[in-house]
């Protein structure tokens, strides 16, 4: 039998996460804060989940920009092309002298990349400017016909430049994504690949070959069986780490350690896959990755296991 009163506090925490994002959002208007409000003054549980979620969260506006220091603005023609066909002539090298050539890993053959911790915008060659998140990497492979992009691991943002002639194709797990003139998020996560439209429109062909159009404030995932559904994305949410933030509302452990583990030096990991399924919600702050370490440990039934600050194992409790 469900609890109701269990249902109504998964509303009362679920309605309090979108308007702590809102609120918090800095587009706010007048009549949203005023329905705010009055969700507020409605039910005593509305505040006191409201006000839970202060302890974990300061204002996204008060936030430094994380990318500040990193901003660099390149042609896609970059030394790093350069590197990458030394690469691939010392394989074809290694091939002509029957030597075994192991392949190399993707930072050596990405155009961009970025770091544990450290997020980088970059403008491309046509004028598309992209926002990489941390641990992220990026193949570029723009042709007289094409613009194709290889998202190797990660999430990036993508702001299309115009060009009718030459589509702007994203691909990551054995699917890719085409814009059809907009600004989207390709994020690539546990065998997992979910898409956000902030603007306009993506064409997305999962691994199946089944196909799908995204749309404005919509948002999808794949992997290699094909689609899940499509659900309405919160922007403020799926783009706060844009800003200094992590928001997870009821997504499973497997998506909350592929994307802390992008910010946090070394690796948490999973020793009964059973665990991967749980739900976490919070907000958490990319600056202080342990953060989601202790939320984990507060509120799932697991018990963590340090063998190293860089190396923690969680298994059931």
């Amino acid at each position: 039998m469900v609890n109701s009163s269990d249902d109504k506090a998964r509303t009362s925490h679920s309605e309090a996460l979108t308007w702590f994002v809102r609120v918090n959002s800095g587009d706010a208007t007048n009549a949203e804060k005023a329905e705010h409000a009055s969700w507020m003054a409605a039910d005593p549980a509305n505040e006191a989940e409201y006000h839970a979620l202060g302890t974990i969260w300061s204002d996204l506006d008060a936030v430094a920009d994380p990318r500040n220091k990193n901003i660099q603005q390149v042609p896609a023609q970059t030394p790093v092309t350069s590197r990458r066909a030394f690469l691939y002539g010392g394989a074809a090298i290694a091939a002509s002298l029957g030597v075994l050539f192991i392949a190399q890993p993707d930072f050596l053959t990405s155009d961009y990349a970025t770091s544990t911790g450290e997020l980088r915008s970059v403008t491309l060659s046509d004028g598309t400017t992209v926002d990489l998140d941390a641990d992220t990497a990026l193949a570029i492979n723009y042709t007289e016909q094409t613009r194709k992009v290889q998202l190797l691991r990660g999430r990036a943002f993508f702001d299309v430049a115009k060009d009718a002639a030459r589509p702007f194709t994203v691909t990551a797990a054995g699917g890719s994504v085409t814009a059809l003139g907009t600004r989207f998020v390709v994020h690539e996560w546990a065998a997992e690949v979910t898409v956000w439209v902030e603007e306009s429109a993506v064409s997305v062909v999962a691994p199946d070959k089944s196909e799908r159009i995204i749309n404005a404030a919509q948002l999808t995932t794949f992997n290699a069986a094909g689609f899940g559904p499509i659900n309405t994305a919160d922007v403020n949410a799926e783009g706060a780490w844009k800003r200094g933030k992590l928001i997870f509302e009821d997504r499973p452990l497997r998506q909350v350690l592929a994307d802390i583990n992008r910010y946090r030096s070394g690796t948490i990991r999973a020793t009964d896959s059973n665990l991967l399924n749980m739900r976490v919600s919070g907000i958490f702050d990319i600056n202080k990755p342990d953060g989601v370490l202790d939320a984990i440990r507060n509120t799932l039934p697991v018990r963590t296991t340090e063998l190293t600050r860089y190396l923690v194992f969680l298994s059931p409790a």
